[in-house]
């Protein structure tokens, strides 16, 4: 594995700043079944000839990069046409070159941006920006939902295999109604078309209400989970008590000498009994009564 960074420098970090003046034109990344939030870092594994050329280059210059989600996973190299129209300007901070010729980026997301006009799309995609700020109204409201998406995503974490408990941490210690709604949609793993919805969605107030929604239908999801995996448990430690009850008879049985007499009686029985026709009900009582005569 080698690190690299601008030819012939060496690999390096890159201090980023939050919303900066935009470029007049600006590489477009395209993600495969992955989006983006605003001012979170994205580790990236590329493997595209056409992306890598894209990192290589701007390497070379500023480093920004438009990270734009598919619509369609199954497309590998997606056309203007196949992209969503909102994504998130970044930074390209980190660059692992790996010997499969692949590459592992650190990308330091910025701010929200809509793709306002295509300038070429070879040898790789680039794109006319304009800023999609968010719209904050201090309000009541606004901090009801804010305590609400806090609290729900605070009980489902402990709940989630993936999601790690330092979140609840973090998320607790978030005064600001921006990022909190940045950091829970992008911890949460929901389907490519609800995760573009919350991007897109400029209106804070609307963004955090959506999530609350979310939110509230995860934790159902994770309280049936819980309810169905302690069935299960039960009924598997119910048969398991049951096979190990039997085998303690069958142990007790043998040692009294009376295992093969018992079966060979039941045996008997059950001999007789099937050379009898018997209607459903009848049969089935037939057969409780044999279990029950072996359990005594």
């Amino acid at each position: 594995m080698i690190e690299v960074g601008v030819p012939a420098e060496g690999a390096r970090d890159v201090a980023v700043a939050g919303i900066r003046q935009l470029p007049d034109q600006i590489a477009v990344l395209p993600l495969r079944d992955t989006v983006t939030f605003p001012e979170m870092p994205v580790p990236l594994n590329i493997g595209q000839e056409r992306s890598i050329e894209l990192i290589n280059d701007v390497l070379r210059g500023d480093r920004s990069i438009v990270m734009v989600a598919g619509r369609d996973p199954e497309v590998e190299a997606p056309g203007p046409d196949q992209l969503y129209s909102v994504g998130v300007l970044g930074t390209v901070a980190r660059m692992i070159r790996l010997p499969d010729g692949s590459v592992r980026v650190l990308v330091a997301g910025g701010q929200r941006v809509r793709i306002e006009d295509w300038v070429q799309t070879e040898p790789y995609l680039v794109a006319k920006v304009a800023q999609a700020p968010d719209i904050v109204s201090e309000s009541v409201e606004l901090l009801a939902l804010m305590r609400n998406v806090q609290q729900t995503f605070t009980s489902i974490v402990g709940q989630v295999p993936y999601l790690p408990e330092e979140l609840q941490v973090m998320v607790a210690n978030v005064d600001d109604p921006i990022a909190l709604s940045n950091v829970i949609a992008g911890a949460l793993r929901l389907r490519t078309e609800e995760k573009q919805e919350l991007l897109e969605e400029l209106d804070v107030a609307k963004r955090l209400r959506r999530l609350s929604e979310i939110l509230a239908r995860e934790l159902e999801v994770v309280a049936l989970g819980t309810k169905i995996q302690s069935q299960v448990q039960s009924e598997f430690d119910k048969g398991q008590r049951e096979y190990f009850l039997r085998q303690q008879m069958k142990a007790i049985q043998e040692e009294l000498g009376e295992g093969d007499e018992i079966a060979a009686e039941v045996n008997a029985l059950r001999d007789q009994l099937a050379a009898i026709e018997l209607p459903e009900e009848p049969r089935k009582q037939v057969d409780r009564e044999l279990s029950r005569l072996e359990r005594l």
